[in-house]
């Protein structure tokens, strides 16, 4: 038995065939159709919505929200008063006024960084008598311990 297969562009057709046969007609936009007959009119909404009584429902929303936040910056408030009431009392050392030194600063810096090259150049020119002698302690080789 040979099966003869067919194109797979005939299984797509089929499939938008099936598709194009579910379709239902378009209703017909006549009065028929309607739950009641139209009446005579503008065909829209002529009655709006009444603007004193949106305007309270958004007041009441602001005012609302007004509270809440008012009652909870108050809260934060009575919280945070209830806390600094249970601390300790400071003492005398915390309370007292701090008064801080005052700046160190060179009266003549120049004259002070001259004084410091000079004895540099002193140190390092000076005789071997002078200069200071290596600690006792210390070895010279690396490797004693």
């Amino acid at each position: 038995m040979s099966e003869v297969r067919k194109a797979p562009g005939g299984l797509i057709q089929a499939i938008l065939s099936g598709l194009g046969r579910r379709r239902s007609p378009a209703p017909d936009p006549g009065p028929a159709h309607w739950p009641e007959a139209p009446r005579a009119g503008p065909g829209y909404e002529t009655e709006d919505v009444d603007v004193r009584k949106t305007g309270l429902v958004m007041a009441g929303l602001a005012l609302s929200a007004l509270v809440a936040v008012g009652l909870m910056l108050w809260l934060m408030h009575a919280f945070a008063a209830g806390q600094r009431r249970e601390l300790p009392a400071l003492t005398p050392q915390q309370t007292a006024a701090l008064k801080p030194p005052p700046p160190n600063l060179q009266a003549d810096p120049y004259r002070d960084i001259a004084r410091e090259r000079a004895d540099e150049r002193a140190a390092s020119t000076a005789t071997p008598s002078r200069r200071r002698a290596a600690p006792a302690s210390r070895s010279t080789a690396p490797w004693s311990w």
